[in-house]
This record gives structure tokens, sequence and C-alpha cells, in this order.
């Protein structure tokens, strides 16, 4: 029997065609395998969660919450001319506490203090100023806007430093002491209130404290 053999091109064509048919069918699975990444990774999904942000935003809220709140005042020459009058204090505190004017007495609603000298009234705690104004008894006011619902307002004021919108930190000077129709006995003097949430508060129950520890006051 006469065997046939196979022409000199026909094995070379059958690699070919074979390894052709190889690349066309990676390059197949490539893709599937590529879109089923995308499927499962999408590139235009939601936003990738930020970790780092929300670590960033607590600390802050931690911070802000370990700040010691300031005395309005750093020279050691202011003393207090007339306290915070509280209601559930004994009757000679609270004659103490009251302020003089135009034959009328009235309670404090803040603290009173007073000096030989002028001297810089500065921020008890970071904030923003929030109105800049006079008033007609008790002169020039600067009221500042404060993390956790704190707003704290000085009275009989001099020279005022600062405009309204202004981001202030704790202890920037604000302003001078100045004078007022408030009977003390000494030539400068500043009056400070203390708002939390809304209600008067007694500014002695907050300072040297942190933040996170102050609480309403009668």
């Amino acid at each position: 029997m006469k065997q046939r053999k196979l022409k000199g091109y026909v094995l070379p064509t059958i690699y070919a065609i074979t390894l052709v048919m190889m690349i066309i069918s990676i390059a197949f699975l490539s893709q599937n395998l590529l879109a089923s990444q995308e499927e499962r990774n999408p590139i235009n999904s939601e936003p990738v969660f930020d970790e780092q942000s929300v670590i960033n935003e607590t600390t802050e809220e931690q911070t802000t919450n370990e700040v010691t709140i300031a005395m309005p005042y750093i020279s050691d020459k202011v003393s207090v001319a007339k306290d915070y009058y509280n209601r559930e204090d004994d009757s000679e505190n609270q004659e103490k506490s009251l302020i003089f004017y135009e034959n009328t007495y009235m309670p404090n609603t803040g603290i009173l203090y007073e000096s030989d000298e002028t001297f810089d009234v500065v921020t008890i705690l970071d904030g923003t100023i929030k109105e800049v104004k006079e008033d007609e008894i008790l002169g020039k006011m600067v009221s500042v806007e404060h993390e956790n619902g704190i707003i704290s307002t000085y009275y009989t004021l001099g020279e005022i430093k600062v405009s309204a919108g202004d981001q202030v930190k704790q202890n920037d000077i604000i302003a001078t002491s100045g004078t007022s129709k408030l009977n003390i006995n000494k030539q400068s003097s500043l009056l400070l209130e203390i708002y939390i949430d809304g209600n008067l508060t007694n500014p002695n129950t907050i300072f040297n404290k942190k933040v996170s520890e102050i609480t309403k006051s009668p």
C-alpha cells in the first residue's frame, strides 16, 4: 500500500492557525475578565469612604471639647467690681451683686471687672465676631459666637479692634477696657456676659473648665 506524505507547507499552516486561535482565545478571555472586574469595582461608583476625613473631624471635635475656657483679660491688675447675681446665693452676696444706676438697683447679669488703668480684653475661646455696637448705658459692645452654643458678650469697652464676621482665636485682643455709666470705683471696666444655648449663665461656672465640662447655671 502506498503511503502518502503531507506536503511541506501543511504542518506550518496548521501550527499558524492553532497559534492564531490561541491568541484570539486569550484576548477574548482577558476582555471577559476585565469586564467582570469592572462590574465588581466600577470606576464611576459611589465615592470611596474617606476614613481619614472622619478621623480628622472627630479629632477636631474632641480637641474643641478639651479646650480650657480662659479669662477675658490677661492683666494681673484687674479685680471684680460686681459679681454675677445668683438667685440661689445668700442675701449678703446678692446685695453685693446689685448694680446701682439712676437711683435704681439692678441684678448684675454678668461679671463687672475694674482696674485703675486700661487693660486688654481678650476672647475666652475661638469664635466668630457676631456683633459690634454701642449701648447707651453700657458703652461699646462686642459679641463673640463660639462652638457648643456658647456666646460671650463684652461691654463697657474702649477701643474696638475687630469687626463683625472676623474669626478670632482664644486670647486674641478684641478691644481695650473702657468706661460706662455704671457705678464703679475705678477708671476702667469690663462687663462680661455668657450665654449657653441662649440661656444667661454665670461666668464663674465656666472659667478654667474644659468646654465638655460646662453646664448651664441659674
